[in-house]
């Protein structure tokens, strides 16, 4: 027996059929994907580790946009990677001004940071904790700053304003709760303790985040003659000298 086809499905089907078409035809149309520019190659580059290919190219952006502040931030801190403090320093500290900029201020903080100008360091993410008093990245660091100029007691403090994952906000990849424990466990000789706040890291955060954070521990809690055994296990950190003592 034949049936009529519903009326309704027949201009469904065809609003299908036209969908797909106009789909096609600006997949055909598209223009291609434009190349990046000097500044976004230097920015990929330095976030995926070629940091002398990033200098190559943000050379090349400072010549094709001469005076732009996050051109100069982000060679800072290319500079920074490569070990070259003193000229990264340079660049930033004229771009300072009484009330940032907030980037800057992060830029300095992190040169001074792996300088291990522990003190000058906390300064600066001192002021940029004012732009931003919640940020758990900057408190870490003030941590680290705090451990490293020998004041274990306003690391504590700084590392009691961190909380642990909050499982009502599944966006939050912050593992600065457990690193910050981490670091003070490691400073105060508690090695085992630092090795299970790490794992503890990776076990709640996942291995791609915890990485990212076990990449700037390492490089400020490491000795220059050490090396650590596996990705998440630091190497021994040397105490902080206690105030009374004598260099």
């Amino acid at each position: 027996m034949n049936r009529k086809r519903n009326p309704i499905f027949q201009v469904m089907s065809l609003g299908v059929v036209l969908l797909g078409l106009t789909t096609f035809l600006r997949a055909q149309t598209a223009p291609p994907s434009e190349p990046l520019t000097p500044y976004g190659t230097a920015l990929l580059d330095y976030k995926t580790g070629k940091y002398d290919e990033a200098r190559a190219a943000i050379d090349v952006a400072e010549k094709t946009n001469p005076g732009d502040i996050q051109t100069e931030i982000l060679k800072a801190r290319i500079l920074t990677e490569l070990g070259d403090f003193a000229g990264g320093e340079q660049i930033l500290r004229p771009l300072l001004t009484e009330t940032g900029p907030l980037d800057v201020q992060l830029a300095l903080g992190d040169l001074l940071l792996r300088k291990r100008s522990f003190d000058r360091a906390a300064k600066y993410y001192t002021l940029a904790l004012q732009a931003k008093p919640d940020d758990p990245d900057v408190i870490l660091k003030l941590v680290y700053a705090k451990i490293g100029a020998s004041d274990l007691v306003g690391a504590g403090q700084y590392a009691s304003r961190l909380k642990p994952l909050d499982p009502k906000n599944p966006y939050d990849d912050h593992a600065s709760y457990y690193f910050a424990k981490a670091a003070l466990a490691q400073a105060t000789g508690n090695t085992q303790a630092a090795d299970d706040d790490i794992q503890n890291a990776r076990t709640v955060y996942g291995i791609t985040v915890t990485n990212r954070y076990l990449k700037t521990y390492l490089e400020i809690f490491s000795s220059s003659d050490k090396t650590p055994s596996s990705d998440i296990t630091p190497p021994p950190l040397v105490k902080p000298t206690p105030a009374n003592s004598k260099p």
